[in-house]
């Protein structure tokens, strides 16, 4: 039996065919259905609520109870279903844990994944995982060989651990993207040394999988962000662009090894990739303009990176700049054809500074080209592309002469250009774009398949101000947020021995101190009802205070009959 072997941490809403020959043993899948049973979760609540209090044991238990909480609610939605998940890896994550998790990411208690000393030292360090580690590692003994696949740096400290436990009589194998692109540092590390690097493999078919404890979702095949893959004519380059390592001509798809990345496309030719199944995955913004090779590639969902918006024209994540005209008319007719299109807003890009951040909400509004914002992230100039339709939009950027000579795994390269966000402030602008972003609509739970899958679609207000008719006073009905949770803890949050309520939304990060008296009449308000039913031993004069306090907070929400 050969063993492919995926290590956490991963996007684990994704699963992958089975390449002809091998069985997959999907690691990050199994930890996450560990962890999330009833059993793991009893066990680890009970270890908290339990031991002697700390700021950190009841942080995490507030995570584990609203997680918990929110997760037996009916019409469960996908979004809260995986914020649910998020706080529960996190809550695992705590010290002495050598990594913390989040729903869509690893960092390293000390150091970075973009250093190989940093993750040698995390391997001898607990992780919330090593369990399902041990248990894979116990059927290596059985293999025929074991091959590791890497998609991301997230991965390497499990895979530098089972790469460890797998018996020297046993062939080891390393591939996958991340893999062929760091191979030659990673072979240094001691327990790669021995490992076939496998650079011709075919990438991995991955498609959307059923949520954990989640509604079931449409198992589209999902095409990554890694492959650069933009739905149309191929691009037209001089001879003089052409850069060295790259092809003039694009491989034929059932060719493709790590070693490339799908670039442009024909329909026929993306078609040949997902086996002529519907799929949905990362596009190149230009895609959109080309709205009728996307479908008849067979696409669902769409998601693309853009940096700006302004003056007519779209600055994408690839550094290309559109016709903001040509892109809304495909955006129009995706649409219509049923499309989703959700875009990651991606800041700090070269030469853009904060003055675009208010130019691309008002001309995204004025005309809308995606059905959601998923989210804000911080950009990064890629170190390095697998492909002739690598973005030259970016080459010309002046690199910073600070590059980090002992990040040995860099994924990025530092730049200075002129009209940048500077690094200092970049925290600071994503923070304040991302709270802006939620009062139009909520922000995905994570950079993960299932969350562009499913999830809320903006509308920009109108031109024109509409006036309602005033609803009588306290004629609306209430119910808890749908990522809000109350949760009744031993202590406070900062280990105090008081017993004390609170209420947690898992999608604002708000964490609010409630009444003792109130909270249990909330806590189980997960269907609509009356102000005066729920509220009834409140004051009448104070009920629309407080409701009003409570839906500013994301506790309640109001329901207009």
């Amino acid at each position: 039996m050969k063993l492919l072997v995926l290590p956490p941490h991963r996007d684990v809403t994704l699963v992958p065919d089975a390449p002809e020959g091998w069985h997959v043993m999907d690691v990050a899948r199994d930890f996450c259905h560990r962890v999330l049973s009833d059993a793991a979760l009893t066990e680890a609540t009970d270890a908290r609520a339990t031991a002697p209090a700390t700021a950190q044991s009841m942080r995490e238990l507030l995570l584990l109870r609203a997680a918990r909480g929110l997760s037996s609610r009916e019409d469960l939605g996908v979004h809260t279903r995986l914020r649910a998940i998020g706080a529960v890896l996190t809550a695992l994550s705590g010290p002495p844990s050598g990594v913390r998790l989040r729903l869509d990411d690893l960092e390293l208690e000390d150091g970075t994944t973009e250093r190989s000393a940093d993750v040698l030292r995390a391997v001898g360090q607990p992780a919330p995982y090593t369990e399902d580690l041990a248990r894979a590692a116990e059927r290596f003994t059985e293999a025929e060989r074991v091959r590791l696949w890497l998609e991301r740096d997230q991965q390497l400290p499990a895979a530098a651990w089972l790469a460890r436990a797998c018996p020297p009589e046993v062939p080891l194998e390393v591939a996958g993207p991340f893999a062929t692109a760091h191979r030659k540092i990673l072979a240094r590390m001691p327990m790669f040394q021995r490992a076939e690097f496998i650079d011709d493999a075919a990438p991995l078919r991955w498609r959307v999988a059923p949520i954990p404890g989640g509604p079931a979702l449409e198992p589209l095949v999902w095409i990554p962000d890694a492959q650069h893959l933009l739905v149309g004519p191929p691009r037209s380059l001089d001879e003089g662009e052409l850069l060295p390592g790259d092809e003039p001509q694009p491989l034929d798809v059932r060719q493709l090894t790590t070693k490339h990345a799908l670039g442009t496309r024909t329909p026929e030719a993306v078609r040949t990739f997902t086996g002529g199944a519907p799929w949905g995955g990362h596009v190149a913004l230009p895609s959109l303009a080309y709205a009728d090779a996307l479908l008849e590639s067979g696409c669902r969902v769409a998601v693309v990176g853009l940096c700006a918006v302004g003056g007519g024209f779209v600055l994408d994540s690839d550094g290309s700049r559109m016709n903001q005209a040509s892109l809304a008319r495909g955006a129009r007719r995706l649409r219509d054809a049923g499309v989703r299109l959700v875009a990651e807003w991606w800041v700090g890009a070269p030469r853009v500074g904060e003055e675009s951040l208010d130019a691309t909400l008002a001309a995204l509004d004025a005309e809308p080209l995606f059905d959601h914002i998923a989210g804000v992230r911080p950009f990064h100039l890629p170190k390095e592309h697998r492909t002739v339709d690598s973005p030259l939009g970016w080459r010309s950027t002046r690199l910073s002469g600070s590059q980090p000579a002992d990040r040995d795994l860099a994924r990025s390269l530092s730049f200075d250009e002129p009209g940048t966000i500077p690094a200092s402030r970049l925290p600071e602008v994503l923070t304040s774009l991302a709270s802006r972003l939620m009062r139009r609509a909520p922000l995905n739970p994570g950079r993960v398949a299932a969350a562009s899958v499913q999830g809320p679609t903006y509308r920009p207000p109108p031109t024109e101000p509409t006036e309602e008719p005033a609803a009588p006073a306290m004629s609306h009905r209430i119910h808890l947020d749908e990522d809000c949770a109350l949760v009744q803890l031993p202590a406070s949050l900062d280990g105090a021995p008081k017993p004390t309520w609170y209420a947690a939304n898992l999608r604002t990060g708000a964490v609010l101190a409630m009444d003792a008296r109130l909270a249990p009449k909330l806590s189980g308000l997960t269907r609509p009802a009356s102000v005066a039913d729920v509220l009834g031993t409140v004051p009448e004069a104070q009920r629309a205070r407080l409701v009003d306090t409570l839906v500013a907070k994301s506790v309640l929400t109001k329901v207009h009959e």
